[in-house]
């Protein structure tokens, strides 16, 4: 297993650099389910953060794109089961940021018993508690 960090699969994902997009598609069509990539759940979530707000993609294609990357057999998702859970939730929900569903997930998934925030649409659409 290889760990791969966001602005490989950036370029893999959008192919905008030829030369790194050259590189990065040799690393991903090396891998496969016996020899995997590794994707962190903060490399999720950067990569969320940079095709929103610099590529200015639209929900339904960061939807479609982190539904992608986590049905990969040629990837293991860390927080994967957090990462499927926050998909729902942002697909769901009209505004908020993927980010901020991933971070309300896992730590659902770790035990807290709330998420307090100071943002306001992550508060609305992801349960977490916003602190006035």
């Amino acid at each position: 297993m290889i760990g791969l960090d966001t602005n490989v699969l950036i370029r893999y994902l959008i192919q905008d650099e030829p030369e790194q997009a050259k590189r990065a598609n040799k690393v991903m069509a090396a891998l496969s389910a016996d020899s995997p990539g590794f994707i962190s759940a903060i490399v999720l979530a950067e990569i969320s953060w940079v095709l929103t707000r610099f590529y200015k993609i639209s929900r339904e294609a960061l939807s479609e794109t982190i539904a992608m990357l986590l049905d990969s057999t040629e990837l293991e998702i860390e927080q994967s089961e957090a990462a499927y859970r926050a998909l729902a939730r942002y697909t769901a929900a009209p505004k908020g940021e993927f980010a901020d569903a991933l971070i309300a997930e896992t730590a659902k998934l770790a035990g807290a018993s709330q998420i307090v925030t100071f943002d306001r649409l992550a508060a609305e659409h992801f349960g977490m508690t916003l602190l006035d």
